[in-house]
Formats: structure tokens, sequence, C-alpha cells
């Protein structure tokens, strides 16, 4: 049975003082019981080679827990240094030709429109669609392809103001003109539904709405897109023949992950899952959404430029209002107890699973006090 929300905030660390924590859309805070964690992944490394294999079987744990929360089997899940690695190693991986195209909004995330926009220098046109105002209008995206378009990126939900986009009627049109569709679920997974079934790459940071550090989560839905070669590959991610001349890729996507994992973190992210998911996305997604729904229309009454779209169905876990200078505005939050994300001519409001109705309403009193 699915624990009540919201979630203790004794289970947080650094939550129980007071503060109103609406910042995870940056990063959130951190569990207690990822102490446990941190003194198991020191014992088991100071084991020797038990140990060692007993970093691997708890991040086979964690693809099992993620898989709960993409819908792909586990062994379709890498653990990178960032999501913006996992978003090189797809691009890495197609041989582009002069002539060719990716379509990105120009209101998305820095890494994703920075590494389309570097494929310029190959011959690739990387096709960065405008928006009037903050709003990305997917039909706009959609216009923007051809029949030379490679590769689409988009967020599930955006960065910048929170909007939340139907990903499965992108799937759609994208699968219907052969379009490699790269899902950014950063600020999804954790909180929101996610179905990386519909896209045929996935990346998300796992800092914050997954409550863990600064890791990168891979998804490569094998079945939609089988022919995944990244140029960047290691010892962990395939094998040489015998005579060392030859290289074949894991069948898995273990072939995303050249390395060793980053095990402290995996260990963290395990017990991360495991509390996420006592709780259900669904339970969190609901309860986030009827604080954003409160959030938004305060925001709304107050007079302020709300940029996050009224409906619903288009909205994530933040709501952000416009305003010229963000970081003023932020350090006085702070100053009275409350977390806020500035920048990009806004200022964010996260909610997550910890947030309460009280919560809403202090941060709706402090600004209508100012």
């Amino acid at each position: 049975m699915a624990k009540s929300l919201p979630a203790p905030k004794a289970d947080f660390v650094g939550l129980d003082d007071g503060r109103v924590h609406l910042a995870s859309g940056g990063q959130s805070p951190m569990l207690v019981r990822h102490r446990a964690a941190f003194e198991r992944f020191m014992a088991d490394k100071a084991a020797g080679e038990p140990g060692y294999v007993a970093h691997m079987e708890i991040a086979e744990c964690a693809k099992r827990q993620i898989a709960q929360l993409t819908h792909l089997p586990a062994q379709d899940h890498a653990f990178l240094g960032n999501a913006s690695e996992g978003i090189g190693r797809v691009l890495s991986s197609i041989t582009w030709q002069p002539g060719d195209n990716v379509v990105v909004s120009q209101n998305d995330y820095a890494s994703g429109l920075a590494g389309l926009v570097r494929l310029a220098d190959l011959g690739v046109e990387p096709r960065v669609v405008p928006c009037e105002g903050w709003y990305i209008d997917p039909q706009g995206l959609l216009d923007a392809c051809d029949s030379r378009t490679r590769l689409l990126y988009l967020s599930q939900v955006t960065s910048l103001t929170g909007q939340q986009f139907d990903v499965a009627a992108m799937s759609e049109a994208l699968a219907e003109r052969d379009v490699i569709f790269l899902l950014d679920i950063s600020h999804a997974l954790g909180v929101v539904p996610v179905d990386a079934r519909l896209a045929d790459f996935s990346v998300s940071s796992g800092y914050k709405f997954l409550c863990a550090p600064h890791l990168g989560v891979f998804a490569w839905n094998r079945e939609r897109r089988p022919d995944f070669r990244p140029l960047n590959v290691g010892w962990a991610s395939g094998s040489l023949t015998s005579d060392k001349t030859s290289y074949t890729p894991h069948a898995d996507a273990r072939r995303a992950e050249i390395g060793n994992t980053n095990y402290l973190d995996v260990y963290l992210l395990n017990e991360s899952l495991d509390y996420l998911l006592d709780y259900g996305i669904e339970s969190i997604a609901a309860h986030t959404g009827n604080l954003v729904d409160t959030l938004h229309a305060g925001l709304v009454a107050l007079g302020l430029e709300v940029v996050t779209p009224a409906s619903r169905n288009e909205r994530g876990s933040s709501v952000s209002f416009a305003v010229a200078d963000t970081e003023p505005l932020e350090k006085e939050a702070r100053d009275a107890g409350i977390l806020l994300w500035s920048g990009s001519g806004r200022l964010r409001a996260t909610t997550h699973l910890y947030n309460s109705a009280d919560d809403i309403a202090r941060y709706l009193d402090w600004l209508s006090s100012r």
C-alpha cells in the first residue's frame, strides 16, 4: 500500500528547520537514509573483489527500479556522469551527412541546444525553432521537420517554465517520419509519469526529482532504435577479440557505459528509488499537481506574469513567473526561509513529494506581503 503524502520533512536532510523547499527543479535535498547507504558503499569498497561484485549488484538493482519508472527493461538503462553525456552518446552514434538537419526549440534546455547546434560543423543544419514568448508550440517543432530531419530533441517538462508535452502524440508523429526522438526527462523522472517506450532515447539527471547525487540516467529503446553504436567506447562498453583488433559492443545499454559506474552515486540513487516507489509516481504526480493548481492560481491572482501554461495537462511540478532581475528576489525569499530557483528572466517554484499546502500558502503570503 502506497504511503500517504506529503512525505515527512524529517526524512530529508535540511528540511526539518522550518524552511520551505521549492527548489527541487534546481536540485532536491537528499534523504537521511542516504547516510546508511554511504556506509554500505564504504564497507563494500573495503572488502576487495567481493565488494566490487556488490557494487555491480547494487547497480543492477537500481536499474530494475528505474525500469519501474520508465517502463523499459532494466538492461536498457545505463548510468553516466550526467544527462548531457547521454545526449552526447546519442549524437555520436549517428552517421551524419551534409544536408541533414536536427530540430530543437529555442526555449529548451541548453545541453540539447548546444549539442545540436554544434553539429553545424559537420554540415548538419540545426533548426532552432523560435517561440512567441515563453510557450513552446509542439506543432511548430513538427512543422520544422522534413525528409532530411534526423533527430528532434525535446524535454518532457521544460526547465524554463515547467511546460509539459504530450509525449505520446510527439512520438507517433516522429515515428511516422522516422525521426530519432531524443527525450530529456530530467524534470519529469521521479515526479510525473514517464514512458520511455515512446522515445528512441531518454536522458535524465539524478539530482533533481530523483533526490540523488549528480549522475545521469540513460535509457535506450532497443525495440524502436536497434542500431545504437556510440562512438565513445571503453572496457565496460563491450569486448575486444582475442587478437585485440576488433571490438563488439554489449547487446544492451551497457554499451553506453565506457568505464566504471560512479558506484557511490548509484548506492544513493538506489535508496532514493526505493523511497519514491514506496509512495508511487502516480500518487506523487497527483499530489504535486494539486499543489501546482493552487500555486498557479495564486500567482495569477497576484497579477504576476505567469509563464507556465494554465492547463494542468501542460504542466509538470513547477510554476514560474517572469521578472527582470531574478537573483535579488530569490535571495530575498531565501532570507525568508523559502528556497526558489532564479535565472533566465523568471523565478521558478517547484513542488515535490515533501511539499505541503502550507508551503504553498507561505510562499504566496510572502509574495503578497512584499
